[in-house]
């Protein structure tokens, strides 16, 4: 992973059910999200441009680590096949 990874977003607590998690991880991001969307405010974007922008990023994110999950799944189908009996 390029560039500097933000040190201030905290890590889930172990002890939370799958209902929790989601909550927190919003508000151990918000913080860093908050900022990034001051600096492209004050870069000069609109907030409708940051906004869906950003919703974008994340769905491009999601089908790509979807996608790779399934070219790992099918490499290591492909290497099954050619090792079998």
């Amino acid at each position: 992973m390029a560039g500097k990874l933000h040190p201030l977003i905290q890590g889930p607590r172990v002890d939370l059910d799958i209902s929790d998690r989601l909550l927190e991880c919003e508000e151990a991001l918000e913080r860093s999200f908050q900022d990034l969307v001051e600096r492209a405010e004050l870069a000069g974007w609109k907030t409708i441009e940051i906004t869906c922008a950003l919703q974008s990023l994340a769905d491009h994110h999601m089908l790509a680590k979807a996608a790779n999950e399934e070219t790992d799944l099918q490499i290591a189908d492909a290497l099954n096949r050619s090792h079998g009996p």
